[in-house]
């Protein structure tokens, strides 16, 4: 029998650690182990490896075109459109060049690549690839797939989200038609999408790998708090760093630790140092074994405003490790049950207050946290992996019924 050719397209993947670039990779190596041929396609300046490890056999395709195979003339050109691309100008008449100007290449060198290869299925991650592969044109007919990771809002109406030119997101909704399924995060986010689409979507949430028992009981918990995720405003880490500062006198021997990069690290800096608590509240970086992190805190705290589907969350929660976020953060009230995988902090008031709050009842009880701890690891069984690669081939196949996988 034939391999099934799937093709996964992201705009840039090129040493990028986010969370659903890690998603990517799990799901297109688990699909390469399943038996289907599996190809990568970026469109990115960078010719650099992924940063999540990827699957001997596994093609990758960057089709923009490397700037040192490109004339001298065409390498000015460029640069001058570079910096019209940064500019502010979205003038009425001039929005549309320069949406063109800075995308039409993606969607017409990859209409011109499915032709080229002629997968069965391709998927496109993120918007950015959604909307350039609704808008590509190729007489080969795949089935097409749009993959979706955060709150829709965010996706198509937030204008300081991907592009901020209102062309690309009158594009971003309109692309949607063309696809014939339409994979969603959470259940709650059908209600965004118009009744005609309702029928194309499919709830994928992501996938969980299981953690032995017997390596959860070497785990040596210290005292110490972790939060990962981007130093960006929606993390909400200040809120973290403000409840810290309630804390620190009564658990002077407890640390608070803050895992990620990102744009607020100068200021997220600065309020550590206002605080005074550059002694007990550190901003680390990225990692790359944040198994060992998982396994080394006593607590999770996600302070996040919402999540798509909280993958930080999971990963503790498959480590044994209890977690608590706010009551109204999707993605995290989806996933966790209250008094039993995690706990909810109250969303009304002062939030930073009642943050610190919850923390303080957790950081004095040790029972509570194992039993939490023990919760949440059964709790995700439900995101097993071979389950979540049963949704994939269902999605894949357009095959019926389609499994959904309810809240917590």
């Amino acid at each position: 029998m034939r391999q099934l050719k799937i093709c996964f397209v992201i705009e840039k993947l090129a040493l990028r650690s986010g969370g659903a670039e890690r998603v990517l990779i799990e799901t297109a190596n688990a699909l390469h182990d399943a038996g289907y041929a599996i190809e990568i396609v970026t469109h990115e300046p960078r010719g650099k490896p992924p940063f999540y490890p990827l699957r001997a056999g596994i093609i990758q395709s960057n089709i923009r075109p490397a700037n040192e195979f490109r004339s001298r003339g065409r390498r000015v050109l460029d640069r001058l459109r570079a910096r019209f691309h940064r500019s502010d100008v979205l003038w009425p008449g001039v929005r549309r060049l320069k949406w063109v100007s800075m995308h039409g290449g993606f969607w017409r060198r990859l209409g011109r690549h499915i032709d080229a290869t002629a997968p069965d299925i391709v998927v496109a991650f993120l918007p950015p690839a959604v909307t350039a592969l609704g808008l590509a044109r190729f007489r080969h007919k795949p089935r097409l797939f749009a993959s979706l990771h955060n709150v829709p809002e965010q996706d198509f109406d937030n204008p300081e989200r991907w592009d901020p030119n209102p062309v690309d997101r009158m594009y971003r909704r309109r692309v949607l038609e063309r696809y014939d399924a339409i994979g969603i995060l959470l259940p709650e986010f059908r209600d965004w999408f118009p009744t005609r689409l309702q029928d194309r979507l499919i709830v994928m949430p992501n996938a969980v790998p299981p953690v032995s028992p017997s390596r959860l009981a070497q785990a040596k918990r210290e005292k110490t708090v972790i939060s990962v995720g981007r130093l960006a405003d929606v993390k909400e880490h200040r809120l973290l760093i403000e409840a810290w500062s309630h804390l620190k006198a009564d658990f002077p021997d407890w640390s608070c630790r803050i895992y990620g990069v990102g744009p607020l690290e100068h200021e997220l800096s600065d309020l550590i140092r206002k605080h005074g608590l550059e002694d007990t509240v550190m901003l680390m970086g990225d990692t790359r074994d944040i198994e060992s992190v998982y396994f080394s805190a006593s607590l999770l705290a996600h302070p996040a405003k919402f999540e798509g589907f909280g993958l930080v969350i999971t990963e503790a929660l498959a480590h044994g490790l209890p977690v608590l976020g706010y009551e109204d953060c999707s993605g995290f009230n989806f996933i966790v049950e209250n008094g039993r995988s995690g706990i909810f902090v109250p969303s009304e008031g002062n939030r930073a207050q009642n943050l610190s709050v919850e923390m303080a009842k957790l950081m004095r009880d040790p029972e509570r946290r194992a039993a939490l701890g023990e919760g949440g690891f059964k709790a995700i069984e439900r995101f097993a992996p071979e389950r979540i690669l049963d949704l994939w081939k269902v999605a894949i196949h357009g095959t019926e019924p389609v499994p959904q996988l309810g809240k917590a």
